[in-house]
């Protein structure tokens, strides 16, 4: 239809036909307009320096993120997933090193973005139907939200997951705890170690507690930024 047409184009510049490394590309970098002020950098880095990691990273993805849609399980999405993540990372040490935070926002915001533009376009570009199932959700305050309050019937999308990582300056001594402002750890200095924990907390209680509620992960994160969103936007 010409008004899905539409509305991709005018939030992501991409229009029918176009080429799946040039889709993939403007999913990326509507990521970055999404969350660029989450990141931070220590010390004194250049407009250019900065500009030439985001587009580094854009590429990357561009090149790397189809490998994901050829997965045939969840553990070597997993072991690829982290892969891209550690490129990405790469990247940003050449100026100043970043979190696992930030790099996990860069590829799950993407292949999100990817799946809506999917829906829409149909371009059948990826292996996306198959694959989605292994998607890892995107970690953010209205997600982690979500997942992670400790009152049961607070949101209809809740998990009462007792997965939020309470503030800590070292990795190894990161403790899980319920979401509460200010005590957790913001999403963009989590490391490796809290995010796969938290991933596969969700996953687990998905599908061991709603099985037919939802088709996947992916599909609980959708959602639970809705019903967050609104909420506070009220």
């Amino acid at each position: 239809m010409i008004e899905n047409q539409y509305l991709i184009y005018t939030y992501y510049g991409v229009t029918q036909g176009e080429e799946s490394e040039s889709v993939i590309y403007k999913a990326a970098r509507r990521t970055y307009l999404d969350f660029c002020r989450r990141i931070s950098f220590q010390g004194k880095i250049s407009i250019e320096q900065k500009y030439e990691s985001e587009r580094r990273i854009e590429d990357l993805l561009m090149k790397e993120l189809s490998s994901l849609f050829q997965v045939r399980g969840q553990e070597e999405f997993d072991e690829k997933h982290h892969a891209v993540c550690q490129h990405v990372l790469q990247i940003y040490d050449r100026i100043c090193s970043q979190t696992y935070g930030i790099a996990q926002r860069w590829v799950n915001q993407t292949l999100l973005h990817l799946v809506v533009i999917e829906a829409n376009l149909h371009t059948d570009y990826w292996n996306i139907e198959d694959t989605r199932k292994y998607f890892h959700v995107p970690v953010e305050q209205y997600v982690l939200e979500a997942a992670t309050s400790k009152r049961k019937h607070k949101f209809q999308n809740g998990l009462n997951l007792k997965s939020a990582p309470l503030k800590h300056d070292r990795t190894e001594n990161y403790e899980m705890g319920w979401f509460y402002p200010g005590e957790i750890q913001p999403a963009e200095f989590w490391d490796y170690p809290e995010y796969i924990e938290f991933q596969r907390a969700v996953r687990a209680r998905i599908w061991s507690v709603f099985p037919h509620t939802y088709r996947d992960c992916l599909c609980w994160a959708f959602q639970a930024y809705l019903e967050v969103s609104r909420r506070r936007n009220i």
